[in-house]
């Protein structure tokens, strides 16, 4: 009995303080105040676990600590507001990365073994008809709304006619294929291109094409659509984008560095800054406020809903707990957050590339071994991770807003959910999140209201930055009692 309690001596600790909070909680506040905090924790529990799982994920395969995991939650929220708010933007400078793309595929078509010319004069070429390309493109006009300062600028007026604009998206086009036969010199391909690969480039850059007689009719149609249809597009393009970006991230600056971990930590941190200042450039410093789409943002005489059945049928802007309106959106927070870790558990658990990343979290030399690529795997696993955090950045818009900030706030508290779960254990991440959500609702509760002793006649009150230092200070706890966290393992 002795040696049960010494080896679980941290797991007992840790149930026990568990079981006094919950018994103080209970008796301290009412059956609807604390169904409140418990679902503003879940929310916020919910949007936590999008980046932690990602950043698990990665660091459990990769032994990569990605510090700029947080900005791609940021940039998803960004992408996802301007999808919903101010399609335009996207609509403006999506073909030219479409064109530059197709480009630098189209190289792989050239024969870049005749070439002795050294690849900087390549890339020199490339950076010289890029900037040539985009020569008095503008982006601030695109970016502004109604909520900027100033205003929103027509469209007619912020973007440039179709002529001249087809004529920077096939400069680009050949930026990107220049930019390709640099890449490609001195390197031999790993698998022959084949017609349907040329089909895809050809279709990349038709698309492209095609966008630029009709971005204004594209904006009012978006914009005309369904506010349900706008906002779920906007979680699709806005988690696109942070895989994409993620993907490429692994491909070109995390790859070349697998040896070298301080350069990792010192690249992703250097994206931090880099990625705070583009959206600072693009959108402007200040912050936006996403609307909520018509399921979350019907008032009338009939709301708040009773319950959540009811709740489908009239889409009330919160529904009845205990007593008390809570945001019908927070709700679909937490079940974008459940709907998530049920489907991440059943990819690792049921599917091949589950199996695989599994097994690479236990000994990727031997999956390597087994000839598996593991660097499609890695780039796979990466894109993964930053989609779930891009996810995340676009469900949090209309609950927190966005602001150029957003990033490294998430980007804390995701680190300290990852160490209280375990590095590498995705079990370990959703719990750590839920602790960490739970732990700034009830600290947000206890500076609102203070904590009342029974020989006091006054409540205690606390600074508002106690609720901050709460998630710390569970982190502290934890690791005294179990210093590789709640599902960590010892190296």
């Amino acid at each position: 009995m002795n040696e049960f309690i010494r080896q679980r001596r941290g797991l007992l600790a840790g149930i026990g303080a568990t079981l006094i909070f919950a018994y103080w909680a209970i008796t301290h506040y009412e059956p609807r105040v604390l169904a409140s905090i418990l679902l503003s924790g879940l929310t916020l529990g919910a949007l936590y676990f999008l980046v932690t799982s990602g950043l698990s994920l990665i660091f459990g395969l990769m032994d990569v600590l990605n510090f700029a995991h947080g900005t791609l939650f940021m940039i998803g929220a960004y992408v996802g507001f301007t999808l919903y708010a101010n399609p335009r933007l996207l609509l403006n400078t999506m073909p030219f990365v479409l064109a530059f793309v197709a480009g630098w595929l189209l190289a792989r078509w050239f024969p870049t073994n005749r070439i002795k010319a050294p690849c900087w004069w390549f890339w020199l070429g490339a950076l010289i008809v890029g900037g040539l390309a985009l020569w008095g493109f503008e982006l601030a006009p695109l970016a502004t709304t109604a909520l900027s300062s100033g205003g929103r600028v027509p469209t007619e007026e912020a973007q440039a006619p179709t002529a001249i604009f087809i004529g920077r998206t096939l400069g680009l086009s050949v930026a990107g294929f220049i930019a390709g036969i640099a890449f490609l010199i001195g390197k031999e391909h790993s698998r022959p291109p084949t017609r349907a690969d040329l089909g895809v480039v050809l279709s990349m850059l038709a698309l492209a094409l095609i966008i630029a007689p009709f971005r204004l009719a594209a904006e009012g149609w978006l914009l005309s659509i369904n506010t349900n249809i706008r906002f779920l597009l906007a979680l699709v393009i806005g988690a696109a984008s942070g895989a994409t970006l993620g993907g490429l991230m692994e491909w070109s600056l995390i790859r070349p560095l697998y040896s070298r971990p301080i350069y990792q930590v010192l690249v992703t941190l250097g994206l931090v800054f880099v990625g705070t200042e583009l959206v600072k450039g693009i959108w402007g410093p200040g912050g936006y406020f996403m609307e909520l789409p018509e399921w979350f943002s019907r008032r009338g005489s009939d709301c708040p809903s009773p319950n959540l059945i009811a709740w489908l049928h009239d889409n009330c802007a919160s529904i009845d707990v205990l007593g008390r309106p809570f945001p019908s959106y927070r709700v679909f927070i937490i079940a974008l957050g459940i709907a998530m870790f049920i489907g991440i558990a059943l990819l690792l658990r049921r599917t091949r590339l589950g199996m695989i990343i599994r097994a690479g979290v236990q000994d990727g030399e031997m999956v390597q071994a087994l000839g598996i690529n593991v660097r499609r795997v890695f780039t796979l696993v990466f894109a993964l991770g930053a989609g779930l955090a891009a996810l995340g950045g676009v469900a949090a818009a209309p609950f927190l807003g966005i602001s150029p900030g957003l990033g490294q706030e998430f980007q804390l508290q995701a680190f300290i959910a990852v160490v209280i779960g375990g590095m590498g254990s995705f079990t370990g991440a959703a719990l750590g999140a839920l602790l960490v959500g739970l732990a700034r609702a009830f600290g947000d509760q206890i500076v609102l209201t203070g904590i009342q002793l029974p020989w006091m006649s006054e409540a205690i009150t606390f600074s508002p930055s106690i609720a901050r230092a709460s998630t710390v200070l569970i982190m502290a706890l934890v690791l005294l009692l179990r210093p590789a966290g709640l599902f960590g393992k010892k190296e």
